[in-house]
Formats: structure tokens, sequence, C-alpha cells
């Protein structure tokens, strides 16, 4: 039985950028194990857009983009969540994450950073 590939997953340099502004976050306020396994799951959510990809929800904050922008949520700790913001390109079979964005900074920010 042969299993599908699925689509390429492509975390840009912003987003990666914005990855480690997220750890430095992690890392000082929380335990190291609990930072680690935090940072883990935040990338291996990334990366679970292999499949399925457009089951995140439509991120109305970058309409104006008119790439159809979409997040996963992924919970850091009760009431703190990071979304997972990115595209597909449906054409060239690809993922591309765009942000990782604390829910509890301002929604004008998102929007800034993603120009």
């Amino acid at each position: 039985m042969e299993t599908a590939k699925g689509y390429v997953v492509e975390i840009t340099p912003q987003a990666e950028r914005f990855y480690f502004e997220l750890l430095d976050y992690l890392y000082s306020t929380h335990h190291p194990n609990s930072a680690s396994l935090k940072a883990d799951g935040i990338l291996a959510l990334a990366i679970s857009l292999k499949h399925k990809p457009y089951r995140g929800t439509l991120e109305q904050h970058l309409q104006p983009l008119g790439k159809a922008h979409r997040f996963l949520l992924y919970e850091i700790t009760r009431g703190k969540e990071v979304k997972n913001i990115y595209f597909v390109d449906e054409a060239n079979q690809k993922v591309f994450v765009t942000d990782f964005f604390g829910t509890r900074q301002a929604a004008k920010k998102l929007s800034q950073r993603s120009k």
C-alpha cells in the first residue's frame, strides 16, 4: 500500500525569526523541560500541515493580503495560545508557515508583521 506524500511545509525566514523570539519567551518564563516540550509541539503542529492543510481557521486579520491565510492554535498555558499562521499554495502543493503569533498580542500587530 502506498501512502500519500502530502504537501511540502516551508517555514518562511520571517516565521523562523518569530519562532526564535517565541523560544526566547518560553525559555525565560517556563522550566527548560516544559519550554522544550512546548517548542517541539509548536513546530510539530506546523509540520503536521503536510496532511490536511485546510483544517485551519481562516485568519480574517490577514484577509487583505489575498492569500487565504489560516491558523492552527497551540495552547501554551490556559489562556495563552500561539497561532501557527500559514497559507496553502495549491498549485505547488506547498504550505508556507508565515508566523508564530502569541494570541495575547494585539491583533493589529499581526497585520503589521505580515506585510
